[in-house]
């Protein structure tokens, strides 16, 4: 029989010795204080769903989840700062998927990959996006804006504040196989008094902006599984007869290999919060439609965003900041 000699019996011993010590790690976590990191700053969407997830996941888990708001660089230093955290379930992100998508696509010299770092583990909401137009425009459906633009070309106008409300329009207008020259604006006030006053003929915007500007907005076109109750007017996409065409989901992210043990806790933490008819009440306040999603199911719908926004920028060659 062959001797095993001095490095393997370490090595079988080391082997054993984690693998005795992981069902105790498991079992004690948490043992300490979470993080959930908002890459936006207080008050955006991303800040209150973390505010109302923090407390009730807090209740499952038995300790404290601590939000943190780490803004700026267009949510980078949020995404980056949970993407280099150890792996270890203590730290975690409400991640916007667009954002996630479109990072790659308008800015350079990213220190971390957003699609590849930060892994989905549950998906939690949707905000709804509309096309929305002034109510003294002479298109009341979004049928109408579409005949007239196809039948002039070139000569209708949409615009946004940024590169990802650039990348949404495109999507969109490209879907209902139209083209509009696209008008870009320094500040989101900006854009949206520009579309108050008809200067543009067209935006895409949240549904809470679009809600805020009364009856001087008319909305043509809206995202989500089926129409609004306060909305009954307004057709979703997917009536339309474009169903790949969706809002701002929401979800929670942790970084590349977290273990599994961890990962199965926050999510089932999660889960049972997004059950509680509190957490229900105040998604419904801040215009979320709870959409839970598997961590899998998560995963696909940012592989499909990815690969949308991808096709969108090279048809329009645009440029990275």
């Amino acid at each position: 029989m062959p001797r095993t000699s001095t490095f393997e019996w370490l090595s079988l011993l080391a082997a054993l010795l984690v693998f005795a010590a992981t069902p105790g790690l498991a079992q004690d976590f948490p043992s300490r204080p979470l993080r959930l990191v908002a890459a936006n700053s207080p008050g955006s969407a991303v800040d209150l769903i973390a505010r109302i997830m923090g407390p009730e996941m807090s209740r499952s888990l038995g300790q404290p989840v601590v939000v943190e708001n780490r803004a700026g660089a267009a949510s980078i230093i949020g995404y980056e700062y949970v993407a280099k955290a150890p792996p270890d379930g203590y730290t975690s992100v409400i991640a916007n998927r667009l954002e996630l998508a479109t990072l790659p696509l308008i800015a350079k010299d990213l220190r971390f990959d957003p699609h590849k770092d930060l892994a989905p583990i549950i998906g939690l909401s949707e905000g709804r996006l509309v096309v929305a137009t002034s109510s003294t425009m002479p298109w009341k459906k979004f049928i109408e804006l579409r005949d007239n633009a196809r039948a002039n070309p070139g000569k209708l106008n949409s615009g946004g504040s940024s590169v990802v409300v650039r990348l949404i329009s495109e999507q969109v207008f490209r879907e209902a196989g139209i083209k509009l020259a696209f008008i870009p604006y320094s500040s989101t006030g900006a854009y949206a008094q520009a579309l108050l006053t008809g200067d543009l003929h067209v935006g895409i915007t949240s549904e809470s902006v679009a809600a805020a500007m009364g009856d001087k907005i008319r909305m043509l076109a809206i995202t989500g599984a089926q129409r609004l109750e306060t909305l009954r007017d307004v057709p979703t996409f997917a009536e339309l007869g474009h169903p790949s065409i969706g809002g701002v989901s929401h979800g929670i992210n942790v970084p590349l290999r977290t273990p599994r043990a961890a990962i199965e806790k926050l999510q089932a933490a999660a889960s049972r919060a997004l059950q509680q008819p509190e957490v229900k009440a105040q998604f419904a306040k801040i215009r979320q439609d709870i959409v839970e999603q598997s961590a899998d199911i998560a995963a696909k719908n940012l592989d499909d965003e990815i690969r949308i926004f991808a096709e969108v920028a090279k048809s329009t060659n645009m440029q990275l900041q």
